[in-house]
């Protein structure tokens, strides 16, 4: 028998969590939940690779990887709980860092086409979404120790089996807040089922493991735009958007409704029947209560009207709480709005500025352009007057040579300058030897007299005349 038919008090206790509970409950089993041969349950450590993976590890934000889980397992309770994978704080990480290198695990299945199909095939998708997929997602860590269905890869398929994920352990969530993809070994997941039997846990167990202090996370009610994430190293919140697989948008909040502002680790909600998914040690399946007719003397119609009315009641309560919920995400979309405006305003103004140093630098070079060109004129004026300078010197040193030319031609005699007959040409007379022959001795002595007539024509004649053409004129009178 359903647990909300035990009693009126229970159902009075339980109030609107009774609703969510079987939303839970349903959703849980429509994902994937039910229950699974066997108890065995495989315990993986945030680092390690695990049985059969799909890929080499893609965890890039390994730090506080090794944290022991367990903040506020106060209130988890005896049993595995379900937490909304919407729940604040579910998941943490570092500020604009992702834990996980998406296109490399794309890389990784589409160089091997089995480990693709079986991969796409674990997560009902077609092979050819996978990368559109896994982009969809969004990186976060895990803030507490976690049950999930893992798939192993052998012999050419995935293999399914039940693991609990410690906190800190790199995952890939959908717009659900989902868990489907363990980073450290690249394998699909899925939410956890129950498993029959006595559960029994393999492999080793971190030292702050308890296996009353689990959750198991169930799909949001809706698609959530951004996951609200917690830092434990600078204990800040911060939101971020989904899809966002590099961790470039997140930005800080503060802390959202529920989270104390100064705890050292995000709490979880309330505990409730209904989000006891795994009882420990049982099968998952209608929890034990008392038979329809009731001790309490109430008929069935009784029952029935009275459960019409609280439906009602819990209806309304629900649109209260979703008109609220409208209302906070108006404001939130007002105050991005805001932040948004506000980037942009400043953005323009930094431009603006960078605009102005720009003109500013311009006329500087500007000036400095000018500056250089009127010393480069000023340098050229002063060249030129250098030059009319030396060149009005060369002038005045030509006129006062040609001044003093004159004065020199009148200081020095013309007479020199017909060059004394050379003294060795007079001896050329006695060259005539030749006409000292005996059959002619009167005729030769006249070009004598001749020659020794010439020195008195007057002097001015002879440089005309050189003597070197007296030899030609004896022929003459042979």
């Amino acid at each position: 028998m359903p647990f909300w038919r035990r009693s009126r008090l229970t159902l009075l206790s339980a109030g609107t969590a009774v609703v969510v509970a079987m939303a839970v409950i349903l959703t849980f089993s429509l994902m994937g939940g039910g229950s699974q041969g066997g108890g065995e349950i495989f315990l993986q450590t945030a680092s390690a690779a695990g049985r059969d993976p799909f890929t080499p590890s893609v965890a890039t934000d390994t730090r506080g990887a090794e944290t022991p889980s367990g903040p506020s397992t106060s209130r988890i309770g005896s049993r595995t709980v379900a937490v909304s994978g919407a729940h604040p704080g579910l998941y943490g990480g570092t500020q604009n860092i992702a834990s996980c290198d998406v296109e490399k695990q794309i890389a990784y299945l589409a160089e091997n086409e089995n480990k693709g199909s079986a991969f796409a095939g674990a997560l009902r998708i077609p092979r050819a979404e996978v990368p559109a997929y896994l982009r969809s997602l969004t990186p976060v860590r895990l803030t507490w120790d976690t049950r999930v269905t893992n798939h192993g890869y052998r012999d050419g398929r995935a293999t399914e089996y039940q693991a609990v994920l410690q906190a800190g352990t790199a995952v890939l969530v959908d717009d659900r807040g989902v868990p489907r993809v363990r980073c450290a070994c690249g394998n699909p997941l899925a939410p956890a089922v129950a498993v029959q039997g006595e559960q029994t846990y393999t492999g080793k167990k971190w030292a702050s493991f308890r296996s009353a202090a689990i959750v198991a996370v169930v799909p949001a009610p809706k698609p959530m735009k951004a996951v609200t994430m917690y830092d434990p190293e600078t204990k800040a919140w911060f939101e971020r958007p989904k899809g966002d697989v590099q961790g470039r948008s997140d930005h800080r909040i503060p802390a959202p409704k529920g989270q104390p502002p100064d705890a050292s680790f995000p709490v979880l909600p309330e505990p409730t029947e209904s989000s006891d998914l795994f009882p420990e040690g049982e099968e998952q399946g209608e929890p034990e209560g008392e038979d329809e007719d009731t001790q309490d003397g109430r008929t069935d119609e009784d029952k029935e009207k009275g459960k019409d009315e609280k439906k009602d009641d819990e209806q309304q309560k629900d649109e209260k709480k979703e008109e609220e919920q409208k209302e906070d995400e108006k404001k939130e979309d007002e105050k991005k709005e805001d932040e948004k405006k506000e980037d942009e305003k400043k953005e323009d103004e930094k431009k603006e500025d960078e605009k102005k140093e720009e003109e500013q630098k311009k006329e500087d070079e500007k000036k400095e352009d000018e500056k250089k060109e009127d010393e480069k004129k000023e340098d050229e004026k002063k060249e030129d007057e250098k030059k009319k300078e030396e060149q009005k010197k060369e002038e005045q040193k030509e006129e006062e040579q040609k001044e003093q030319q004159p004065q020199q031609e009148e200081d020095q005699p013309v007479a020199p300058e017909p060059e004394q007959p050379q003294p060795p040409e007079p001896e050329e007379p006695a060259q005539p030897e030749e006409p000292a022959q005996p059959e002619e001795p009167a005729e030769p002595q006249e070009p004598e007299q001749s020659e020794q007539q010439l020195p008195e024509s007057p002097p001015a004649e002879q440089p005309q005349q050189p003597a070197e053409e007296q030899p030609q004129q004896e022929p003459q009178h042979l």
